[in-house]
């Protein structure tokens, strides 16, 4: 694979770049957000991976769908693209694109490999703490101060779904990571009983 890019994606919509791994990754993101058209915003809104493995074999389809980003993106180099959902349960976080320079599908190593990245990818996304003013932060201090609503949250979603505690803290910090709200205010909303969890929430 030659690079990579994970963008934020939550129910508001496409949010912006996380990382990439080079310009022509970040190029690629940056085209996806700027036009909204793309395989990372199809991916997003889908919730299935989007492959194009040949952008001179590619289905009129996509050509249709995601004219100016097709060009763009072969003006950039690009010659496949490979999106994929990052996903917690039900829950869509964002989209991990890989592309190369040359035409190819994923071989059988690289596709499951590619999916254990987006599972890897999604769950590193929930640990992305939000600053006051929309930027992503990696606060070490903020991951381990969790307050004492937050555990109690954490074991009444258990209770809730009948999940083990840990893929209840998961779907707790998933849940307030796609609205986009603190995991300490969703918890409070958790123990005063005016949010519920369910087994469709996994």
């Amino acid at each position: 694979m030659t690079g990579a890019g994970i963008a934020l994606v939550t129910t508001a919509g496409h949010r912006g770049v996380i990382c990439a791994t080079d310009s022509v990754s970040s190029a690629i993101e940056d085209l996806q957000l700027t036009l909204g058209e793309g395989p990372c915003v199809d991916a997003a809104s889908s919730g299935r991976p989007v492959l194009l493995p040949d952008f001179n074999d590619a289905a009129d389809v996509a050509l249709e769908r995601w004219p100016a980003f097709m060009a763009a993106a072969a003006d950039a180099g690009v010659r496949a693209v490979f999106a994929f959902p990052l996903r917690v349960g039900t829950i869509s976080v964002g989209v991990i694109d890989l592309y190369r320079d040359r035409p190819g599908d994923l071989s059988a190593t690289e596709l499951p490999a590619a999916l254990m990245a987006a599972d890897a990818a999604a769950l590193a996304l929930l640990y992305l703490d939000v600053d006051g003013d929309g930027a992503f932060t990696d606060d070490q201090r903020s991951r381990a101060s969790y307050q004492l609503q937050v555990h109690q949250a954490t074991g009444m979603v258990m209770a809730q779904t009948g999940v083990t505690i840990d893929q209840a803290f998961l779907m707790l910090r998933a849940r307030a990571f796609a609205d986009g709200r603190p995991l300490s205010e969703l918890a409070t909303d958790v123990v005063a009983r005016r949010v519920r969890f369910s087994l469709e929430d996994q």
